[in-house]
Order: structure tokens, then C-alpha cells, then sequence
């Protein structure tokens, strides 16, 4: 059972990242520039967003089991089309599709892996998906970059026989069971979050194709999630209860995490493209050097997990987050000079800083609400994340468009100074975001305190 959640969620996390290097190869096969490229990534980083706190809803009511394995073969067919698709249009909608399939296969996977252990072994198990889903996200654009040396649809490829290894692993083991008490699935809450993501998101990029324009379906976006957020505050079963947000310790926790992947995302699909055009990288050597910026992660979230449950989360979040906004400052300045060696202490240090926010940060909403809610609470922490990821493309990529230019096929210096502004916005997004932390978060906080944090 362990070998088929493993092997869903490693699948998951890995098309979040190993698309990236592929990029540059999709845009020349399809003649597509910078605004219409980011959609491959944000496409399935947005069905993430918006369906994984749905996915619970439905197991709820149909079953774990029955849910998960819909999960599994909604993403493998999303992976086909991806892989067989004729346009960008068709492969950005596939990408959809396979978003919706890993927003219900990743939160089922650790429900599912919760429940089939002992208590004695439920920490392990724990951390053996969260190490592997991390080491998969960290090294997907090193794997992606050998997959490229075939094509770029075999990234796509590859993940059909994973798949079916995974439906096949777990057939067999996994219980039939339903939830004592199913909650309603609130379907109406989910049109108006992704619409309202979509809107902003394309307002963000659209800036060089509608000029002035953009700021219309960014506004409307807006107006969609402030609609969103009012729903919420007033329906019986909300997607998101925005009412506990109330809570200083879950509330810095969450932009923490948002801060961090925003960054994280933000500057990969720029860098991937930078190594690609600027410096002539191939495939592999580009998601080298991309990995070299996450491999804290898998390295050190443990050890920082430990420190975080002894100090509290706020004494690794706030220097993590300066840690952060340092090294990205340093890659900012060197990345014009040219060369990938000049880029490697910025992201070293960039990779030291993340293993000190995402697992510290992560106990934040764990801290702040009750032991009833921990379902809850770790969805909220998914969702901060998922959100900076969407963010963090869209806004980075409509700087990168408004300092280079919509193309990506010249390697003129431009697209050096794009890199340079977009991850010097990553950084200050670290910084306000450890401003906030250092203002506003606990020292430390009683488990189940709520809104008292």
C-alpha cells in the first residue's frame, strides 16, 4: 500500500517541476513566447489550487479508495494528452486536466497512508512521502532534462506506466471504506475560485498583448475572489473557513509558505528559460543546475521539522525567510555577469534557506487550530502553497515579458536583466513576507490554541 501512495504522490510532485526545463523546447516546436509558455506550468498548478481541497470532499462521500484511483487515471490521461497533443492550446488543457488528477491523488495519498499504519509507525510514514514527493520536486527538472534528450512529450510519457504501477501496488491493499460521516462537497465555492485565479493570473501575463486592457480581467478576477471570500464566510461547509484566518500564527504561517514557493516557482520557469537561451544550455545541464536550488529541501525538512517542534516555528521561519531573500539577492546581482558557475552561490543559499520555512512554517496551522481540524489545517498549508506557486509564475513571468519582451528565441542581454528584476521581486516578496513573520507571529503557541495563538 505505502509502494502505491509513494509512487502517486512522487508522480504528482514531479510535473510540477519537470516540465520546466522543457519549456524552451515546447515554445520553438510550437512558436509560442514567454505569455503563452507560463500556462503549461500554471495551468496545472492552478487545477492544484482550486480542486485539492475538494478532493477530501469527494473521498468523503465515495470512498478513499474509489477516489484515489479516479485520481490516478484522471492524471494519466491527462498525461496521454500531453503527451500526444498537436497544440499548445490542447497540451495547457491536458495540463489542466492532469492537475485535477494530482489535486485529488496528493491529499489522499497521505490520508490513505495515515490510516494504514500504527500510530508507533505514522510519523515514518509521514515523512517517507513527504521525502520522497520533495526529492521528486527537486530533482523532476534533472530527470526532465535526460527525458528531453528523446523529446519533451516523453516527460509526459513516462508517467503512464508510473501510473499503472501505482493502481497495481494498491489495488489489492487498500481498504474499502467510506467516512462515518461524509461532509457535503461545496461545488459552488470552486467555479468562483478559479475563476477569480484565472482572471488575475491572465491579467498578470496579457500585459503585452492588451496594454492598458490588462488591468480589466485583472480587476474582475479580483472582484470574483472578493465574491469568493464573502461566500465562504457564509455558506454551512466552506471550501476555504476564511473565519480562522483570525489567527495570528496561522495567518503568518500561511503567507510564509506563500512567500516561499512564489519564489521558489517564480524564479524556475525564469531561470530554466535564462540557462536555456542565454547561456545555451541543454536540457540536463539546465535541470542540474535548477536541482542545486532544491536540494536542501529533501536534505534538511527533518532536521529543521525536529527544531521547529522544540523552538517553534517562528526562530527557523523569520531567518530562513532573510536567508532566502539573501541568496536571491546575490543571484540577482551575479546572473547578468554570465556563466552558470556565477549562479551557484545564490542558489545555494536560496537552497539552504527553504528546508527552514516550508517544514516549520508547515507546523503553523497545526499550532493554531484544534486537533479536529488537522485535516483542515494541513489543507490550508497545501493551498498557501499551491497559491504562491500560481503567483509566483504569473507575476514574475509579466515582469520578465515587460523587461525582455514577450519572445524568449533571442539570447539578447535583455533576457539576463529579466532574470535579474524577476528575482529581485522573489526576494522582496521573502523579505515582506519575514517582516510579517518577525511583526506578527508567536514565539510559540499551545497546540489547539485557535484564534488565541
Amino acid at each position: 500500500m505505502l509502494g502505491s501512495t509513494l509512487t502517486a504522490n512522487a508522480l504528482v510532485f514531479f510535473d510540477q517541476t519537470a516540465v520546466v526545463v522543457a519549456l524552451p523546447y515546447i515554445g520553438r516546436e510550437f512558436g509560442a513566447g514567454a505569455a503563452d509558455l507560463q500556462w503549461v506550468v500554471t495551468a496545472y498548478l492552478l487545477a492544484l489550487a482550486v480542486f485539492m481541497l475538494a478532493g477530501g470532499r469527494v473521498a468523503d462521500r465515495i470512498g478513499l479508495r474509489r477516489t484515489f484511483f479516479a485520481g490516478l487515471a484522471t492524471f494519466a490521461v491527462g498525461s496521454l494528452l500531453c503527451a500526444v497533443a498537436p497544440s499548445l492550446p490542447v497540451l495547457i488543457a491536458a495540463r489542466f486536466l492532469q492537475g485535477i488528477g494530482g489535486a485529488i491523488v496528493q491529499p489522499l495519498a497521505l490520508a490513505i497512508t495515515t490510516r494504514a499504519v500504527s500510530e508507533s509507525q505514522r510519523g515514518w510514514a509521514i515523512g517517507a512521502l513527504a521525502t520522497g514527493g520533495t526529492s521528486f520536486l527537486v530533482f523532476g527538472p534533472l530527470i526532465g532534462g535526460f527525458l528531453l534528450i528523446a523529446d519533451w512529450r516523453w516527460i509526459f510519457v513516462v508517467s503512464l506506466p508510473v501510473a499503472a504501477t501505482s493502481v497495481l501496488l494498491g489495488r489489492n491493499a487498500m481498504r474499502r471504506a467510506k467516512e462515518p460521516e461524509p461532509r457535503p462537497v461545496p461545488w459552488g465555492s470552486i467555479p468562483l475560485l478559479l475563476a477569480g485565479l484565472t482572471l488575475v493570473v491572465f491579467g498578470l501575463v496579457s500585459g503585452a498583448e492588451l496594454g492598458a486592457f490588462s488591468v480589466v480581467p485583472a480587476v474582475a478576477g479580483l472582484g470574483v475572489l472578493a465574491l469568493f471570500v464573502v461566500h465562504e464566510s457564509r455558506v454551512q461547509n466552506p471550501l476555504i473557513d476564511v473565519r480562522l484566518l483570525s489567527s495570528p500564527m496561522l495567518t503568518t504561517a500561511l503567507i510564509a509558505l506563500f512567500a516561499i514557493q512564489f519564489s521558489v516557482f517564480g524564479v524556475t520557469v525564469y531561470l530554466a528559460l535564462y540557462l536555456h537561451h542565454r547561456l545555451g544550455l541543454g536540457g540536463v545541464a539546465a535541470g542540474a543546475v535548477i536541482a542545486i536550488a532544491g536540494l536542501g529541501t529533501p536534505l534538511l525538512s527533518q532536521p529543521a521539522g525536529r527544531l521547529a517542534d522544540r523552538f517553534g516555528p517562528r526562530r527557523l521561519v523569520l531567518p530562513a525567510l532573510i536567508l532566502a531573500a539573501l541568496g536571491l539577492v546575490l543571484l540577482a546581482v551575479l546572473a547578468p555577469l554570465g556563466g552558470v558557475l556565477i549562479l551557484l552561490p545564490g542558489l545555494v543559499i536560496f537552497a539552504a534557506s527553504r528546508p527552514g520555512v516550508f517544514t516549520p512554517a508547515g507546523t503553523g496551522p497545526f499550532l493554531a487550530l484544534s486537533a479536529e481540524q488537522r485535516g483542515f489545517a494541513a489543507s490550508l498549508a497545501t493551498e498557501a502553497r499551491q497559491l504562491g506557486a500560481v503567483f509566483g509564475v504569473a507575476v514574475t513571468t509579466a515582469i520578465g515579458i515587460a523587461v525582455h519582451g514577450a519572445s524568449l528565441l533571442d539570447a539578447g542581454p535583455a533576457l539576463g536583466d529579466g532574470l535579474r528584476v524577476t528575482t529581485l521581486v522573489s526576494a522582496a516578496v521573502c523579505a515582506l513576507a519575514a517582516a510579517t513573520v518577525w511583526r506578527w507571529m508567536p514565539h510559540a503557541a499551545p497546540v489547539g490554541s485557535g484564534s488565541r495563538a
